[in-house]
């Protein structure tokens, strides 16, 4: 049996609760927008229809994040198998996001902006940039702990063998989740181009600098990095068979799974989706495969990624060794009896046979007699 990994107890259940944790986090945020905005102004925002208001906090990416984090908290309280690989994605996009946060909240002014559409004296402006250093501080811990808490299995205590992609689905899900990493690095390598290299464009598109539409958004490069070495971490785990593969792709495929229906939807029925543009033929194109990727294949890794098999289809957890004690010791097995072995020795119905006795027998001694011992009553022997 080749050697697994499986993620600890006590490191899955330290996990879930931190996930749990960023999942209130950006709960809380997006309640914030519905309750500021109304459901059909962040609907709109969401599908591109009309830009965001003053101030927003969240967007379509922290939806999905929500949906990622809440999974791994469950994942990990319900013992799924999935659930290390579902918390690292959740915590790899969260460390991501605050970071982005600390970075544009604190850079951003009246004369040097980063957002299109954000004031500094606004509510919710100081509260999101005194909480991304507390989230990603959390985030930093909870990536220590998952690593941490990998052990080598089988272990010494008896547990359920670790869970990996059966062979057909983890050749196929490798393959979508390599695609997903090639349209990443084709994308990146042709806004570079376009850019020329200048420094406001590397500015602009890595760190998002004057393009920022909520104040926890992402700056598109720095999406497309964290992406980038994710997929190729999953793809990599799903060619393997790793048992990592199956919570990683899933991870994945919530990330990508909402923005893209969500793109279909918003200008996919209006008709902008597929046109191309006369200005960026080539950005058209790129974004037209990757919304196909991103829609057709989270649903392929959906359907591949539900189930798994053991790493060890037959095992069974060893029994443990007799201890032998002292008088009265009963050794492990049935204790019925046994055909051709040994049987206790099993006393008379009428009770235990009395054996030599040390006392005076009843009526008193009998003393011994002289000469020959008469013959017992009874038919004589046979001549010899």
């Amino acid at each position: 049996m080749p050697p697994s990994t499986a993620l600890a107890k006590g490191a899955r259940i330290t996990g879930g609760i931190f996930c749990l944790v960023f999942f209130l986090y950006t709960a809380f945020w997006l309640c914030y927008d519905l309750s500021q905005f109304g459901f059909p102004a962040v609907w709109d925002y969401w599908t591109g229809a009309r830009p965001p208001g003053l101030n927003t906090v969240s967007n379509s990416t922290q939806f999905c994040l929500a949906l990622v984090q809440l999974s791994g908290a469950i994942a990990a309280f319900a013992g799924r198998r999935t659930a290390g690989g579902l918390m690292a994605v959740a915590t790899t996009f969260t460390f991501a996001t605050a970071v982005q946060t600390m970075v544009s909240v604190g850079s951003h002014t009246g004369d040097n902006r980063w957002f299109l559409h954000a004031q500094i004296d606004a509510d919710p402006f100081e509260a999101v940039f005194l909480g991304s250093p507390v989230l990603a501080l959390l985030a930093f811990v909870t990536g220590i702990v998952l690593l941490a808490g990998m052990r080598s299995w089988p272990r010494r205590a008896p547990s359920l063998p670790p869970m990996r992609p059966v062979k057909v689905a983890g050749v196929v899900a490798g393959l979508v989740l390599g695609a997903v990493a090639l349209c990443s690095v084709i994308w990146q390598i042709y806004m570079l181009v376009q850019s020329g290299g200048a420094a406001d464009a590397l500015f602009m598109l890595y760190l998002g600098k004057g393009i920022l539409s909520s104040l926890t958004s992402l700056a598109p490069g720095w999406d497309a990095l964290i992406l980038l070495m994710l997929a190729v971490i999953a793809a990599l785990s799903c060619l393997i068979r790793g048992t990592a593969a199956r919570g990683l792709a899933l991870g994945l495929a919530t990330m990508l799974l909402p923005n893209a229906l969500l793109t279909v939807i918003g200008p996919g029925f209006s008709g902008q989706l597929f046109k191309i543009s006369g200005a960026a033929p080539g950005q058209s194109v790129l974004g037209i495969v990757q919304v196909a990727l991103d829609l057709f294949g989270s649903l392929a890794l959906f359907a591949l990624m539900a189930k798994g098999e053991p790493v060890a289809p037959g095992w069974q957890p060893p029994a443990p060794a007799p201890r032998f004690g002292g008088p009265g010791f009963v050794p492990p097995g049935p204790q019925g009896p046994q055909p051709g072995g040994w049987q206790p020795p099993v006393p008379p119905p009428g009770g235990p046979i009395p054996g030599p006795m040390s006392g005076p027998m009843p009526g008193g001694p009998v003393p011994p007699q002289a000469g020959p011992v008469p013959p017992m009553p009874g038919p004589a022997a046979p001549p010899v």
